[in-house]
């Protein structure tokens, strides 16, 4: 029995810049905040060109309308949630090759470094347009888009700028004591 393969789905096992990383399973304030950006969106994109993910969608950055390297399909990143509009993306195994339109991440104590450095360089670098980054023990949300960041509190209506009219307000969020 030694050759059993051990998969916890409370483990996020994700490649970036080439390097293994596996997280634990977030805080349910992780949840919490997750369920009402996820919720606002799929409301908003209900019959349009765009696709939301969920969390635990391996996405490999890459765009699809070139060669891609079979092995880097081995490597995804798992953002909790993405956008990608007008069917710019392939379904290549179980993961999404694109380039994503709108990543929003949702920090916890073991990911700050890698969502708010590690991977806002990555996604910035390969052409996201717009990056959340969702902090909820601080009730701030950054806010990366044309070059610029943005940070604003859980108080804040906040726009999602490659939609015209779409804002988010995270005030309402029932968080737990930490």
């Amino acid at each position: 029995m030694s050759n059993l393969n051990y998969y916890d789905d409370n483990i996020t096992i994700e490649w970036v810049n080439d390097i293994k990383y596996m997280s634990p399973s977030p805080h349910p304030n992780h949840g919490m905040v997750y369920k009402k950006i996820f919720n606002k969106l799929a409301n908003y994109l209900e019959n349009k060109t765009c696709e939301l993910f969920p969390d635990k969608t391996d996405l490999c950055l890459y765009n699809p309308e070139l060669p891609i390297n079979i092995s880097d399909l081995k490597k995804p990143i798992v953002p909790d949630l993405f956008v990608i509009c007008d069917n710019k993306f392939e379904l290549v195994g179980n993961s999404i090759v694109a380039i994503p339109d709108f990543v929003c991440e949702i920090v916890s104590p073991s990911s700050i470094k890698m969502d708010n450095i590690i991977k806002k360089e990555l996604y910035l670098s390969k052409g996201v347009r717009e990056y959340w980054i969702i902090d909820y023990f601080d009730k701030t949300l950054t806010v990366c888009f044309n070059g610029k960041e943005n940070v604003f509190s859980f108080q804040d209506e906040v726009k999602v700028n490659i939609f015209s009219d779409l804002t988010i307000c995270l005030k309402d969020v029932r968080l737990f004591e930490i």
